[in-house]
């Protein structure tokens, strides 16, 4: 009985489970279309997501896994049902004998797939419920943004040598300076661009924009979107507690901080949240002024100069295009001056370019042309995108003064070479510098130019500022600056060089306030132009012959008058003695014989220029020392010959001229040299000395000067050496002779030891010639080995180095030295010079070297490397 009940109780489960089976078998067709209808959902459940994440990602976001799962697995589920629902049609197409199907076990294992399906579809749904921050996450942010650009031109030379720095543990901070519009910025977004091509140590690269009102916000917002802080938390953060968050995260990165367009040299980055000096991080910036760079603490500073004439014409040509280019043969031509008179500046290439783009007719480019040159600021676009951008950089200047001096210059022809010490006499005369004489004005001046120059808005030559020039668009925008001020009009006559074979009409003269005809071919001036107004009047180089007598009998209030380099103007018309305010009186280079006693008229005097003047014999007595205002003398190589004047008498007389502040002359004679040295206030004040024709003795000793910038020492037939008064350590401390840059040594038979070179440590340009005993310049004899070997270097700052008709000439120096600085060497005639002192580590760079060919492919090379370096350096004369 236990048993059969055991066997009865089975029956239930049985028939339960033959039930379910039969209805997998019975409802198969109505569980189909369930199917399908649940397939439907779930597509459209994943269409559904699959726009919002594909959303996420336009957002530079990433689908997260859980998404990535669910999405793959309903792809496999619907590629399945797909199978099923057509095998169920099949299935169901074979049907026969009302509900009963041909192949019941297949019919079975359809039907019991269909409903493990349908359960799984239900579980597929429930996990698509995903809320909308499980969709997707945001990406980090890339370690560097490429920044769109043209192919830049010119930029290869600048950016190899960013690139160096950039990879130099020792450089933290790079500064790239260089005028407005000049390609800083371009220069800048090649160094990003090539941090995101290549592959580097750095986690992470940020630019910012500084701009001249900087807002430290607005560049802590840019570092804290790169570094991907929470927008939520940062917005609720003041600026303080924003820096300490960019500096915890910065402190523990390798970083590359791009600051473009830098004004302020006081910026601090630490309020930023910046890290200095942070484990071989880099921060570049770009300015317009040397200053910041300066300020900034610049390991290295980069200067981003115009571009080359060949250079420009190919950044000019690829936005112009050939079709407007070539359209007319003779467009090209017209095209290449266009493209010269931007000046090499990118800015102005790229604008006058664009706008010439569509232009094909000779007539448009002519017209262009005379625009570019006479109105540049009305050419298409260029005051906007040009002048605008320069303006700039004028309105940052430190004060009114300073501007003032600027706006003179562009009164000034195209490519003119400004010497800086007239351009300051000017400036003085105009009323531009302070009261304080002429020697202040000059410390001024110069102090003037040097901010010009560190804004960019001049192009000095040199480190002693001597020459300069403003480049053609920068004069562009002075001159609209004087136009929109009223400061040009009738004010001003100023004549190109080289333009005028006649002066001006007079009546153009007599409203002046400047006139300017240097380097003109006129001859003579004629009449009595009446010009009360005239301050600064400049003939120098134009050929004058002859003055008429009364010229300049009307011209009460002129305070400068520039009459050098005229050597055939050998007599002064009396009128110039009636010049009572004149200030500034330049005569150098003309053919004047004497110095009238009529120039103690000219009491206001301050600066007198006698220099270069081969006929000049006569200085009579008293005549200088009634100058009493004069501050500064020049009468560098001048002709005064023994009898003419006591060089004693006149040292007498400038030692009575109490404002005296700056000499150039030259002595004759031992004794008189003696007594210039032994003067406590004309040896330091001379900054000019020539030494010539000094017999007697074979030794001359000169005491320390720190002023004192040129010397020369000529035809000196007795003299065996030349010494200095200077300690060994001040020698080098670099203490003596701190401003001597310029020396000359010539025509000295007997002279043989040139160990006084040795103590000045700032020679630019040395020229030794005819003098025949010398073996060496500097290295040994004389105590020159040893000192070689102690001091630093002799000639770290020299730029020119000429060496003519030195027969005995062996070496000029006994071991290689660097020269940094040494751009031309000129050898000349001198058979015995077999070797040169540079090794295989010297960097060539812009190093000329002229001599005789016969010289150069004769010399010995320690180092065979050398002369591959150096071949392309050598241009013969011969």
């Amino acid at each position: 009985m236990e048993t059969l009940g055991s066997i009865l109780g089975l029956f239930p489960c049985l028939w339960d489970r033959t039930k379910t089976q039969v209805d997998y078998v019975r409802h198969l067709e109505e569980n189909l279309k369930t199917l399908r209808i649940e397939k439907e959902k779930l597509m459209e459940l994943r269409n559904d997501l699959l726009r919002k994440v594909e959303d996420a990602e336009e957002r530079q976001m990433k689908r997260t896994e859980r998404v990535v799962g669910w999405l793959n697995r309903v792809d496999v589920m619907i590629t399945e049902v797909d199978g099923i629902l057509s095998q169920g049609e099949q299935q169901i197409q074979n049907t026969c004998l009302g509900r009963c199907h041909k192949n019941c076990w297949s019919t079975y294992k359809l039907g019991k797939e269909v409903i493990t399906k349908l359960k799984a579809f239900s579980t597929l749904i429930s996990e698509g419920n995903f809320n909308e921050d499980e969709l997707a996450y945001l990406l980090p942010r890339p370690r560097v943004d490429p920044i769109p650009m043209d192919v830049p031109v010119g930029m290869d030379l600048l950016f190899k040598r960013a690139w160096s720095f950039i990879q130099d543990d020792a450089v933290h901070i790079i500064g790239i300076y260089g005028m407005g519009g000049v390609g800083k910025s371009t220069l800048l977004a090649k160094i990003n661009n090539k941090l995101a091509e290549t592959s580097h140590e750095f986690d992470v690269v940020i630019r910012a924009v500084v701009s001249s009102k900087p807002n430290v916000g607005t560049i802590q917002d840019k570092i804290a979107k790169k570094l991907s802080f929470p927008v939520d938390t940062w917005s609720q953060n003041d600026q303080q507690e924003k820096a300490g968050e960019i500096f915890r995260v910065l402190s523990k990165k390798k970083f590359v901080i791009l600051l473009d367009d830098m004004w302020d040299p006081q910026f601090e980055l630490q309020k930023v949240g910046i890290p200095l000096r942070n484990c071989n991080s880099k921060i570049i910036i770009t300015t317009r002024s040397k200053d910041v760079c300066g300020g900034m603490g610049a390991d290295k500073k980069i200067k981003v100069d115009c571009l080359t004439e060949q250079m420009a014409w190919e950044l000019f040509k690829q936005k112009v295009g050939e079709e407007a280019l070539y359209f007319h043969p003779q467009v090209e031509d017209l095209a290449k001056l266009v493209a010269k008179g931007c000046g090499g500046l990118p800015i102005a290439l790229i604008t006058v370019g664009r706008a010439m783009a569509s232009k094909k007719t000779l007539d448009e480019w002519s017209y262009a042309l005379h625009i570019l040159q006479e109105f540049a600021w009305k050419f298409p676009n260029m005051e906007d995108k040009v002048l605008h951008l320069l303006k700039y950089s004028y309105d940052s200047l430190g004060g009114e003064m300073t501007k003032a001096c600027f706006r003179y210059l562009s009164l000034f022809p195209e490519d003119y070479y400004f010497d800086a010490k007239k351009v300051i006499r000017n400036w003085m005369a105009e009323g531009f510098l302070k009261d304080g004489g002429l020697h202040m004005a000059t410390q001024e001046g110069h102090h003037i130019i040097r901010e010009l120059e560190r804004a960019c808005l001049l192009e000095v030559e040199s480190d002693k500022c001597a020459d300069f020039r403003m480049h053609d668009v920068v004069r562009d925008m002075a001159l609209q600056i004087c136009s929109e001020e009223g400061q040009q009009n009738d004010k001003y006559l100023v004549q190109e060089k080289f333009v005028l074979t006649v002066p001006p009409p007079i009546p153009t003269w007599e409203t002046a306030k400047l006139i300017s005809l240097c380097h003109n071919r006129f001859g003579q001036l004629e009449g009595e132009p009446k010009c009360e107004n005239l301050l600064t009047l400049d003939l120098a180089y134009t050929f004058l012959k002859e003055i008429a007598n009364d010229f300049f009998q009307y011209m009460p209030n002129l305070k400068v008058l520039d009459l050098s380099g005229n050597p055939d103007l050998e007599e002064l018309p009396k009128s110039l003695f009636k010049l009572t305010s004149l200030q500034i009186l330049n005569l150098s280079v003309t053919g004047i014989t004497e110095l009238s006693p009529k120039f103690k008229k000219l009491q206001k005097l301050k600066f007198l220029g006698l220099s270069h003047i081969s006929g000049l014999e006569v200085i009579p007595p008293r005549v200088v020392s009634s100058l009493s205002n004069l501050e500064q003398l020049e009468l560098w190589n001048i002709a005064l010959s023994e009898t003419s004047i006591n060089e004693n008498e006149l040292l007498d007389e400038l030692e009575s001229l109490k404002d005296l502040k700056h000499l150039e002359l030259p002595v004759k004679s031992e004794m008189t040299l003696k007594k210039l040295l032994t003067s406590e206030k004309l040896y330091q004040i001379t900054y000019g000395l020539e030494i010539r024709q000094c017999r007697g003795s074979s030794s001359l000793q000169l005491k320390n000067n720190n002023v004192l910038q040129r010397l020369t020492i000529n035809n000196c037939d007795d003299v065996e050496e030349v010494t200095v008064c200077c300690t060994r350590n001040d020698i080098l401390r670099k203490v003596c002779f701190r401003d001597l840059s310029r020396v000359s040594i010539c025509n000295c038979k007997l002279l043989k030891d040139l160990t006084l070179l040795m103590a000045l440590p700032n020679i630019r340009d040395l020229w030794i010639a005819h003098c025949p005993p010398i073996e060496n310049i500097v290295g040994v004899g004389g105590g020159g080995a040893s000192m070689v070997s102690g001091y630093i270097n002799a000639f770290a700052s020299l730029e020119t180095l000429t060496l003519q008709y030195l027969p005995a000439l062996k070496y000029i120096c006994s071991h290689a030295l660097p020269f940094p600085r040494l751009t031309r060497l000129h050898v000349w005639k001198c058979p015995e010079l077999k070797k040169l002192p540079f090794d295989s580590n010297y960097d060539a760079g812009k190093l000329e070297v002229v001599g005789e060919r016969g010289w150069w492919d004769g010399l010995e090379w320690d180092d065979e490397a050398v002369p591959a370096t150096l071949n392309p350096c050598f241009r013969p004369r011969d």
